[in-house]
């Protein structure tokens, strides 16, 4: 226990399933290589709009039994719930707890002591959307011109929004509780804050917590929505630049998703598991302002950096860096107000300009780097040519020595999270 009587919280594994690299070493050579996952939007996506962006970064592909999972359910789970039980099946293996086969699923130790919860966004409409045409038309698989046009019958249980972390403890046995977050695009850093929480306070010793996100349609009306809130970039090689003086909007990403393993340290220690770091703090505000915008002022933003830092010297952050040209700037101003001149400001990251946004998936990807950033000593680079002034933004791949990562996300809605993580001896 901590000095003030909460259990103390590590991580031991990572799943991450996204668009760069699907699992720690393809995830982190991703993020490290010159290429960038943007793509051209699809002759579908224009044809009854003509969107101000041109540019997307479509869902990343993933096969349940290429990881040794049953693919029985595959019909009757949408994307998001798929990279939720993938990447929950990459952050057990990382952490090292065996599975038991059982029938199509699996058991872990101690599952009566562990729990899941998982951040989304939105979630997937696709089959929604399908489901509402084939009901309003009357239309069935092989009517004329109708064919993508099918009302699915296990549409329900599609869509809930539990469903992923639903799917979790269906697939490997936990059965110590779960449940969902949502808080937009702050969604993945509020699931794994709840489930810090959960085993700070002795609810539970161990858990599956992230992110996942899924939000592909085939005529890209989804990318739509978002391209009428003008929040798109229009760059015109889609690369959307975060903090820099030419950005113009966020780049829109299908989805994607990462699970962690969150352990109560004396759990951990039992069975001599690899820690990556700590969670060290968890902070949430509110902005109370805007459906849409961040406060102005940025005073909410502010409030949550200053409660991180309290009892921390940060060394790297992950920012939430959309691109956005009035959200960048605010955040931009909030983090000169806490930290001071560039040099006295931690090293800044913008995974967003490195893979796009994932919006409710996008706080537990940004988790996982500055994770491996501990566990690498090493920075990954930001796409921003021309940076604002006075932002120690990196701008080549680099080593460095970090001790405190934080990782912040700002949501729709007025949502502002914060986690910290804190490198441990090696074990």
């Amino acid at each position: 226990m901590d000095c003030n009587g909460k259990k103390r919280v590590v991580v031991t594994g990572i799943g991450p399933v996204t668009s760069v690299g699907i699992g720690n070493d393809a995830f982190r050579a991703g993020l490290l290589a010159d290429t960038h996952p943007s793509r051209s939007l699809p002759e579908s996506y224009c044809r009854f709009y003509t969107p101000h962006t041109g540019h997307y970064v479509p869902l990343p592909t993933v096969s349940t039994e290429d990881y040794g999972l049953s693919g029985k359910f595959d019909r009757i789970m949408q994307h998001e719930s798929r990279f939720a039980v993938v990447g929950a099946k990459l952050a057990l293996d990382d952490a090292g707890i065996p599975l038991t086969k059982k029938g199509d699923a699996f058991a872990v130790p101690d599952g009566d002591q562990a729990c899941a919860v998982l951040g989304i966004g939105i979630g997937g409409l696709e089959n929604a959307f399908t489901s509402h045409t084939a009901h309003i038309t009357g239309t069935h698989p092989g009517s004329p011109g109708t064919a993508s046009a099918r009302f699915n019958r296990m549409i329900v249980p599609m869509l809930m929004p539990n469903a992923s972390a639903a799917w979790i403890t269906i697939f490997f046995g936990i059965t110590g509780g779960s449940c969902t977050v949502n808080a937009s695009c702050a969604s993945g850093t509020a699931a794994i804050g709840q489930a810090y929480l959960r085993i700070a306070q002795g609810m539970n010793r161990w858990a599956l917590c992230g992110g996942v996100e899924a939000l592909t349609e085939n005529s890209g009306s989804i990318l739509r929505g978002f391209d009428m809130l003008g929040v798109l970039t229009r760059a015109k090689n889609g690369i959307p630049q975060p903090f820099s003086t030419t950005r113009s909007g966020m780049l829109f990403a299908e989805g994607g998703g990462c699970v962690l393993v969150l352990e109560e340290l004396s759990h951990a220690l039992e069975r001599d598991a690899r820690v990556y770091a700590e969670i060290t703090g968890y902070e949430e505000t509110g902005d109370g302002c805007n459906i849409i915008q961040i406060d102005p002022d940025g005073k909410g933003i502010r409030r949550l950096l200053h409660r991180l830092t309290h009892d921390h010297t940060i060394d790297y952050l992950n920012t939430h860096g959309t691109g956005t040209v009035l959200n960048d700037a605010i955040e931009a101003d909030a983090i000169r107000a806490v930290f001071g001149a560039k040099d006295r400001q931690p090293l800044l990251g913008t995974t967003k300009g490195l893979i796009g946004h994932t919006l409710g998936a996008s706080g537990a990807i940004e988790a996982a780097d500055c994770l491996l950033a501990l566990h690498h000593q090493a920075v990954c680079r930001n796409r921003c040519e021309e940076p604002l002034p006075q932002l120690n933004l990196p701008l080549e791949n680099r080593p460095a020595d970090i001790t405190c990562a934080a990782s912040v996300s700002y949501g729709f809605g007025g949502h502002n999270c914060g986690l910290v993580f804190r490198r441990m001896p090696v074990n």
